[in-house]
């Protein structure tokens, strides 16, 4: 169903660029202005396949319209269309109780792990645990928010006693890809999908031969496009926030997962590793 939102500074930029615009970049920003709503949902890539055309074009459109990018005009368009407020949570006022703020949020947190744990492939996370198990070396990616998943993915997987690393600057993201071969593995990290630096290390990852696990919210993304294995979360965030919150409650537990089905296939290797970690943390604790 169209959203007809015919006001708004999105909406003008829109109207006084159409003229300058080719006959695909004219109906990817009519597009975006007849579905505001439904835009700030989507991925760049679920975009342009709405439009029938590239993410390319979604790019170039983004520019002419005065944006940084697709991302940019994403949040501009949300701040138009919610109060500041609901940019907190929209289904929370602001003199509401702790414990309202309790139910919400933890409830959130619950069905989004209920959801995720009934749309897991299984197939998936079996692929993704013996590419883990037979890497020369991992490399883990997240930026941003993803950065704190992207951490926690390389402490478990150093517990068991893998060659792991991860990288939330972008530059160091590249280098570290840069010397990958078919015996390694990276471990993308993305809750949308839309990372520009994660998305440009994947690619130079494929380039090199190694195989690329993506971790990203459901729906087709650039990142998710570029991976060998992808893995989902399925999350009901709130429509107008920046940065995901219940989704790290499943990206979590799918660490857990993966970190777990490895350490089981590894066996008395990983007992081994608990071990000798356990021996050598002893000294850190009264």
């Amino acid at each position: 169903m169209e959203e007809n939102m015919g006001s708004g500074v999105f909406y003008s930029r829109v109207q006084e660029k159409l003229d300058s615009l080719s006959k695909k970049e004219r109906e990817t920003a009519e597009y975006m202005a007849a579905h505001q709503g439904q835009l700030i949902y989507a991925s760049i890539t679920e975009l342009a396949e709405l439009v029938g055309t590239s993410e390319a074009t979604v790019t170039r459109v983004c520019g002419k319209l005065g944006y940084r990018g697709f991302q940019a005009l994403k949040v501009s368009v949300a701040r138009e269309l919610v109060t500041p407020q609901e940019k907190i949570h929209e289904d929370l006022q602001p003199d509401a109780p702790a414990e309202a703020i309790i139910e919400k949020i933890f409830s959130s947190a619950i069905e989004t792990l209920v959801m995720t744990q009934r749309a897991m492939d299984a197939t998936a996370v079996k692929r993704s645990i013996n590419a883990l198990c037979s890497a020369r070396r991992i490399v883990v990616l997240g930026n941003g928010n993803s950065g704190s998943i992207a951490m926690d993915a390389q402490h478990k997987l150093l517990r068991v006693g893998l060659d792991a690393h991860a990288y939330t600057d972008d530059h160091l993201q590249m280098i570290a890809v840069s010397s990958l071969t078919a015996e390694d593995v990276v471990l993308a990290i993305s809750h949308s999908g839309s990372s520009r630096n994660a998305a440009d290390a994947a690619r130079l990852a494929r380039e090199r031969g190694a195989t690329v696990i993506s971790i990203t919210n459901n729906g087709i993304s650039p990142v998710s496009k570029l991976a060998n294995i992808r893995l989902y979360t399925y999350s009901q965030e709130t429509r107008y926030r920046t940065y995901a919150i219940s989704s790290r409650m499943a990206e979590l537990t799918i660490i857990d997962t993966l970190y777990t089905g490895v350490a089981l296939k590894m066996g008395e290797q990983a007992i081994d590793n608990f071990e000798a970690l356990e021996k050598a943390l002893i000294v850190k604790k009264y």
